[in-house]
């Protein structure tokens, strides 16, 4: 899908954002330890520590047959922007290399978990804007378009396997350390990529589904979907109601929902990301209007 240059402008922008984070990350906490990152980035490290040829380098050359799987799978857009993350990851890699010498950490555990966050919270940012930074990352990103699997987590599966071969190269002590860091920035690009902000979907039985429906839509102001299913026993028709609310809203929705149908089964599920107005995107006023006059009309018919 092709996108308007105020889009690629932007995408640009937050991916040499990341680039940047990223890149200081490696150089201030990894390197000075002599740990390694996960993908082509932790592959360069590796050879670095062997031959002492640079970093970012070392990463654009291995980048090169890459850029065949995102010009394949991703189309023409999500190439350039691959060509693109890829030249920059690797001259800001160089471009701070020199954060090598200062070891702001001297434990090599605690530079593990800075540079884990630091690295994805770069590779979040990056992930974010739809973009990436060659790598594996055009990888995740054909295995989340056709899966739907979280970058982060497929990230981290790729990068287990790699640090086993890895940890023949390295010490053992250093590949558990890197793992930690692995881990970690996996953890931190999911968030960053998903939001802070947790939702939960919520599926409510109930036999006074216009109810609860009223008090979701005008205590809550969330919207909320009715599905029509059957008791599997009984075979008697019921209403599910599905509503998607904040992390903060579930203890009093349950409250709320049980006061008016103390028989309501309820159930909470995790949402890994929402999209859609009211969450990803804000309601207009034209829409908040019409929200507004429903509401003032059917407390009339009350």
């Amino acid at each position: 899908m092709e996108k308007d240059w105020r889009t690629t402008i932007k995408v640009m922008i937050l991916v040499t954002f990341g680039t940047m984070l990223f890149s200081f990350g490696v150089n201030s906490f990894i390197v000075p330890h002599k740990l390694v990152s996960g993908g082509i980035s932790g592959i360069a490290l590796m050879l670095y520590y062997l031959t002492g040829i640079q970093i970012g380098t070392l990463n654009l050359i291995l980048n090169i047959p890459i850029l065949y799987a995102a010009y394949r799978w991703l189309g023409h857009w999500h190439l350039m922007i691959t060509i693109f993350g890829t030249v920059v990851s690797s001259f800001m890699i160089n471009a701070f290399s020199f954060m090598n010498v200062y070891h702001l950490t001297t434990d090599p555990l605690v530079g593990a978990i800075l540079g884990g966050i630091f690295t994805g919270l770069g590779m979040g940012t990056i992930y974010r804007s739809g973009g990436n930074a060659g790598g594996l990352d055009p990888i995740a990103l054909i295995i989340r378009k056709y899966y739907g699997l979280q970058m982060g987590s497929v990230s981290l599966g790729i990068n287990c396997v790699i640090l086993f071969v890895a940890s023949f190269i390295i010490s053992v002590e250093a590949a558990a350390i890197t793992l930690v860091c692995i881990y970690i920035a996996a953890m931190i690009t999911n968030r960053v990529v998903v939001g802070f902000s947790q939702r939960k979907a919520v599926f409510i039985i109930s036999y006074k589904p216009y109810k609860i429906c009223d008090l979701i839509l005008y205590q809550f102001g969330r919207g909320a979907t009715i599905l029509n299913g059957e008791g599997a026993y009984t075979h008697q028709h019921k209403q599910v109601i599905l509503v998607v609310v904040s992390l903060m809203q579930v203890a009093k929705l349950k409250e709320a929902v049980q006061k008016e149908d103390p028989t309501a089964f309820l159930m909470v599920t995790d949402v890994a990301e929402v999209i859609g107005r009211g969450f990803s995107i804000k309601s207009s006023a034209a829409t908040q209007q019409a929200i507004e006059r429903v509401r003032a009309q059917v407390e009339m018919n009350d």
